[in-house]
């Protein structure tokens, strides 16, 4: 809870980011980061694209950045790079040739005394080890919602701002509240040869999240996650032989996905697992900014899944045979 509070806290700092992209006439937003700080950026990018700036923004993986991109880049981008621990070298090569090339930077990591921090402008700073996609989420809101007013776009942001304020107590609730249901998850998948998770919209990092990071490299499972509409468009053949899948589902404009896969489920596949928005004790949340904000709590939820995988399968979450134990 302290460190949402902490990111919510950093507001001001967020608004001083905005300032400075808006005097210097930014004409780009580049969100640039490797696995789950890549999926960290899913929901703000979706946030920045669909609001009135007119300011185009991407979400980019770091090493198809310095492939493909870092030619391009100059004094008119905004980049936001983000790494746990300051030091993936990927995101640091890439802050470091936005940084060359005059664009504006901005680092977000556990702390400010790290690689990727030393050329950024400015650094947006969470300082846990345990609540970092839901502190990268809220720290990340409030620069979406800093940027947003600096174009003059500012429906709807002090309502939003003021649900920011409340959601650390509303995601402890809510995670608390959802205990028993991620134990029974953990208990019938955890040893599961293959587990698939579906997620849309602002949800989509975390399907991520949770299959490639939580399941494939803290558990070693099999598993794979895809969108939930693309789904129907040849992954649903391998729902047969009570194979189990997790579904997750929003409360925002996707819900109707989620829906249409429960439906499928129910007909053809029953064993499945919901991770439902509708579901989460949210006090103080008003509806149109639950769905705003679901990703928020479900990081803190979806963390808190992977401990009880941990808890039934006894595999450590910290165990690794590869990173940082060999050269790669």
């Amino acid at each position: 809870m302290s460190t949402l509070e902490g990111a919510v806290a950093q507001r001001g700092l967020t608004q001083k980011i905005a300032a400075d992209a808006r005097g210097r006439n930014i004409a780009r937003i580049l969100f640039v980061g490797m696995g789950g700080s890549w999926a960290s950026s899913v929901p703000v990018v979706l946030q920045l694209q669909r609001a009135a700036i007119k300011v185009p923004v991407y979400n980019l993986n770091a090493a198809e950045f310095n492939a493909l991109y870092a030619g391009n880049v100059g004094p008119t981008d905004l980049v936001v790079a983000a790494s746990h621990s300051g030091g993936t070298p990927e995101t640091v090569q890439a802050a470091e040739t936005a940084k060359a090339a005059g664009a504006l930077l901005v680092s977000v990591a556990i702390d400010a005394d790290n690689a990727l921090s030393a050329p950024a402008d400015h650094s947006l700073v969470y300082g846990s080890n345990r609540s970092i996609t839901s502190a990268k989420y809220t720290l990340l809101s409030e620069l979406a919602y800093s940027l947003r007013e600096a174009h003059g776009d500012d429906a709807g942001v002090a309502a939003a701002r003021s649900a920011l304020e409340r959601m650390p107590a509303a995601t402890l609730a809510a995670t608390e509240a959802y205990e028993d249901h991620l134990a029974e998850i953990a208990g019938s998948y955890a040893f599961a040869d293959n587990l698939y998770v579906l997620a849309s919209g602002s949800l989509s990092g975390l399907a991520y999240l949770l299959s490639v990071c939580y399941l494939v490299e803290m558990q070693w499972k099999k598993s794979t996650h895809f969108a939930t509409g693309d789904f129907f468009h040849g992954p649903f053949e391998l729902a047969q032989n009570e194979q189990p899948y997790l579904l997750f589902s929003g409360q925002d404009e996707t819900r109707a996905s989620a829906d249409r896969a429960r439906k499928f489920f129910d007909t053809h596949n029953p064993n499945y697992r919901i991770l439902d928005v509708m579901d989460l004790e949210l006090p103080g949340i008003d509806a149109p900014l639950r769905a705003e904000l679901q990703h928020i709590p479900m990081a803190s939820i979806t963390m808190r899944l992977a401990d009880h995988f941990e808890s039934v399968s006894g595999h450590d979450l910290d165990s690794r045979l590869y990173m940082h134990k060999v050269a790669y």
